[in-house]
C-alpha cells in the first residue's frame, strides 16, 4: 500500500525518534532496531501507542513529557480528562504548512482567495495551524474563529469571501444566517460519512464544493478529499495510516473496517507512532493513492456484540437514513430476555417531534419502532462517544446526528441520543 520512500521516511523518523526516553523505552521493550526495519512487515512488529501510555509519561515527566523537543509552539489538546501539551518546532510547523496548503489547493482553494477560517485560535491552535497552511498557499484569511454565525454571514457578504473553514453544523448556521461561498472544507466533527449532510451544506452555503478534512491536534492533517469529493486521500508525506482490527491489533486488507492507526512520517515535537486513535475507517488504495472512502465512520469504544455479531450503533443510523418522516434520532436496546440477544430500535418521527412539548417525550414517544437481530451491523457507522452510567430516566435530548452511548449494567445496553460538541479539527 505505502512504497519504499515512505518505508524510508518512516525509518528515518523511527531512528530520530528513538532518542526520547519514551519511544527509546518502548523500542528496547520490543526489540525494535529502527534502522533494521527493512520492509512494512518489520514495521509492523513495532508496538503501538496509546493516548493512556502518553498520559502515563506526561505524569511521570511533569508537565512537558519526555517527547519535547525544546524550542516549541506549546498548544494544547484533550486527552482523559485533562488538557496535554502538543509540541511543533519550527520545522514541524513549515513542514504541517505546507502539507496543508497543498491539501486545500487540492480542494481548489487558489492563490488570492479569501477565506474565513472558523477554527479556534487559542489553546488548541487549530486555527492556527489552518491560517499557516492558508498563506503558505497564498490565500487571504479572516481569523475569526468560532462564535457569532450572523457576524460570519455579514462579514462573507461584506468582504466577499469565497471559501469557508469550519465544522460543518457551523457552517448550515452561517448558510441559515444568509452566508454564501464558493467553496467549503469541513473538518472537526463528522461530516461526508453522514448521508445527506454534504449536499445539505452545499445547499445551505450555495457552494460548488464541500471537501472533507480529517486530523486531530496531535497529527494534522490526516487525509483530505479533492473538488472530486470521492473520499478522504491520506496525506503519506505527512502521515501513514493503518487500519486494525480492535481486537486484535491486526493489519486488516483494503476495504475491511477498521481502527485508524496513525504515525508521523515528519515529526519532531510529540511525535506519535502507531498511534491508535479509536476512530473508525475503511482504507483502499485508488490510482496509487492511499484513500479512507468512505471518510471517518465512527468510534470503536462504543461497539456492541448482538448475537455474536459486531454491531457498531451508529450503523443502524445510516440504515433509518434510508426512510422517509425520521429526524434522525433513535435509540437501541440490547437485551437478552430468553436467553437470545434482542436489538430493538426506537426511533422518532418527524411529526411527533414537532408535536412534543419536551425533546425527551419526542424520544419516548416515538413513533416507529423495528426489532432485529444484527443483520444491519455492518453498516458504516458515524461517530459517537461513550459512557458508563445508565439514566434511571430517559434523558432529555435534543435533534442530533451524534448518538451518545450509555452502557447500562449486564444484561440490557440502551443506547440514547445527545449531542456532543466538537470544535476543534478532527
Amino acid at each position: 500500500m505505502y512504497d519504499d520512500e515512505t518505508l524510508g521516511a518512516v525509518r528515518a523518523q523511527l531512528e530520530r525518534v528513538a532518542a526520547y526516553d519514551f519511544y527509546g523505552a518502548k523500542f528496547d521493550k520490543a526489540g525494535i532496531d529502527p534502522a533494521a526495519i527493512d520492509s512494512w512487515e518489520d514495521f509492523r512488529d513495532v508496538p503501538f501507542t496509546t493516548a493512556d501510555e502518553l498520559e502515563a509519561d506526561f505524569e511521570a515527566n511533569p508537565p512537558e513529557g519526555s517527547c519535547y523537543p525544546g524550542e516549541s509552539m506549546i498548544c494544547f489538546t484533550p486527552m482523559g480528562d485533562d488538557l496535554k501539551p502538543v509540541f511543533d518546532t519550527q520545522p514541524d510547523l513549515e513542514h504541517m504548512a505546507a502539507v496543508n496548503a497543498t491539501v486545500f489547493e487540492r480542494a481548489s482553494i487558489r492563490r488570492g482567495d479569501r477565506v474565513l477560517n472558523t477554527f479556534g485560535y487559542h489553546l488548541f491552535g487549530t486555527g492556527l495551524l489552518i491560517h499557516r497552511g492558508l498563506e503558505q498557499l497564498g490565500a487571504e484569511v479572516i481569523p475569526l474563529g468560532p462564535g457569532d454565525s450572523e457576524q460570519a454571514a455579514s462579514v462573507i457578504d461584506e468582504f466577499d469571501v469565497d471559501a469557508l473553514i469550519g465544522n460543518p453544523s457551523y457552517a448550515l448556521k452561517i448558510g441559515a444566517a444568509g452566508g454564501h461561498v464558493n467553496r467549503f472544507v469541513g473538518a472537526g466533527e463528522p461530516f461526508t460519512s453522514i448521508p445527506g449532510l454534504r449536499e445539505e451544506v452545499k445547499e445551505a452555503l450555495g457552494c460548488e464544493t464541500a471537501c472533507d478534512y480529517f486530523g486531530s491536534r496531535q497529527i494534522l492533517p490526516v487525509a483530505a478529499e479533492t473538488t472530486a469529493e470521492d473520499g478522504l486521500y491520506v496525506t503519506t508525506d505527512y502521515a501513514l495510516v493503518e487500519v486494525v482490527d480492535p481486537d486484535t491489533g491486526e493489519v486488516v486488507g483494503p476495504g475491511n473496517r477498521g481502527e485508524l492507526v496513525v504515525t508521523h512520517v515528519k515529526k519532531e515535537g510529540a511525535p506519535l507512532v502507531r498511534y491508535r486513535t479509536g476512530d473508525l475507517a475503511d482504507v483502499g488504495v485508488r490510482d496509487g493513492r492511499v484513500v479512507l472512502p468512505n471518510g471517518v465512520i465512527g468510534r470503536t469504544d462504543g461497539r456492541l456484540k448482538v448475537k455474536g455479531v459486531k454491531l457498531y450503533p451508529e450503523a443502524v443510523g445510516l440504515v433509518l437514513a434510508g426512510f422517509d418522516g425520521l429526524t434522525g434520532n433513535y435509540r437501541l436496546t440490547v437485551s437478552r430476555p430468553d436467553a437470545t440477544d434482542h436489538l430493538a430500535i426506537v426511533c422518532e418521527g418527524r411529526q411527533t417531534a414537532r408535536n412534543c412539548g419536551t425533546p425527551s417525550q419526542s424520544v419516548c414517544s416515538s413513533n416507529r419502532t423495528r426489532s432485529n437481530s444484527s443483520q444491519n451491523s455492518k453498516t458504516v457507522p458515524r461517530s459517537w462517544t461513550n459512557a458508563t452510567e445508565r439514566p434511571s430516566t430517559p434523558r432529555t435530548v435534543r435533534p442530533s446526528r451524534y448518538p451518545f452511548i450509555v452502557r447500562p449494567p449486564d444484561t440490557e445496553s440502551t443506547c440514547p441520543v445527545t449531542n456532543p460538541a466538537s470544535s476543534e479539527a478532527k
